[in-house]
């Protein structure tokens, strides 16, 4: 497949100060100087219609990556392309190709409606009338935005606010959308209906998305997944790669008449031990051997239910890996 971007040792640190603590009075009022390092040694690669989630906890660098592949920032080191492009070289004849939510830093006119900040994205990409109108009424109508973009944006919810937003960015058909945290605070049903949009326009019009996220929902929308831990690379790969890093697990609920006695350690991992309730952690080749199944059909249980544990708990456990290091 085509590669839309292409980032090789990316690196970028910031210039900040912070105050002494330490020292007489003079010495406190004084601020120190030092340099932070957001990016070290970046490298990866994103297909055409990929949808990527850029995970990362708070200050690893995820704003500042999306700001370099946008134009916004300047690199230390390292090259990027986009599209082909040198995006700081290019910055504005790549932004006519790209669509950027940043947050809550929305692009509406708080005092005037949404339509307005929509006719105006008209007038700058050059929109032809009748594709316009159809465009709109397309995404109005997959976001329920019929009763909301001609009131003014500061009568609108949160939800309302960034499903405008979504459409100011996308009016213009980019090949590449950028999404900060795009429904942080949102409301479910605005949620799901972001979320719907996004695998509409990646199937029609193989857009490609990369979408910075904390939500397990958002990132299983992904197909692959970007991990940044301290300005560096902590895992790039498939979505489904991310969820079996830690091999072939399981979790199992057992409700027991009595637990008394029973070494649940050899099953497994104990997560919780609440009275007779017990949550374990296992090897899924365990399921098949017969002194669990000889647990699992002793009267003594009452219940028990058996899953996969999710990407919460793969995210959890592979974050406390990367902290001993």
């Amino acid at each position: 497949m085509e590669k839309i971007i292409e980032v090789k040792e990316l690196k970028k640190r910031f210039r900040t100060h912070e105050h002494v603590e330490k020292g007489n009075l003079l010495a406190k009022l004084m601020r120190r100087s030092y340099y932070k390092t957001a990016l070290d040694g970046i490298n990866f690669t994103v297909n055409q219609g990929d949808i990527v989630a850029l995970l990362g906890r708070n200050g690893s660098g995820k704003s500042t990556l999306i700001k370099i592949m946008t134009g916004i920032l300047h690199p230390d080191a390292g090259t990027v392309r986009v599209m082909g492009l040198d995006p700081w070289e290019n910055r504005i004849g790549i932004a006519s190709q790209i669509g950027v939510v940043l947050g809550a830093h929305g692009q509406l006119y708080w005092n005037l409606p949404a339509l307005d900040t929509f006719n105006f994205m008209r007038a700058i990409y050059k929109i032809p009338e009748k594709e316009y109108r159809k465009r709109l009424k397309h995404l109005v109508d997959i976001l329920d935005l019929k009763t909301v973009y001609k009131r003014p944006v500061r009568t609108l919810s949160l939800g309302e606010q960034m499903k405008c937003n979504f459409v100011a960015s996308v009016l213009h058909m980019p090949k590449i959308v950028f999404l900060d945290e795009p429904t942080i605070g949102v409301d479910i049903p605005s949620k799901t209906a972001l979320r719907s949009m996004i695998l509409t326009m990646r199937k029609e019009y193989k857009t490609t998305f990369i979408i910075t996220t904390h939500l397990v929902e958002d990132i299983t929308m992904a197909e692959k997944v970007i991990l940044i831990n301290n300005g560096k690379m902590a895992f790039d790969g498939p979505r489904m790669k991310l969820e079996h890093l830690f091999g072939d697990k399981r979790m199992i609920d057992l409700e027991l008449r009595n637990s008394d006695g029973i070494r649940f350690k050899d099953y497994g991992k104990v997560i919780e031990h609440t009275g007779n309730f017990v949550k374990l952690e296992v090897n899924g080749k365990i399921l098949k051997s017969a002194r669990f199944i000889n647990l699992l059909s002793s009267d003594n249980v009452i219940d028990y239910k058996i899953y996969e544990p999710g990407l919460n708990f793969v995210l959890s456990k592979l974050y406390k890996k990367i902290e001993k290091k």
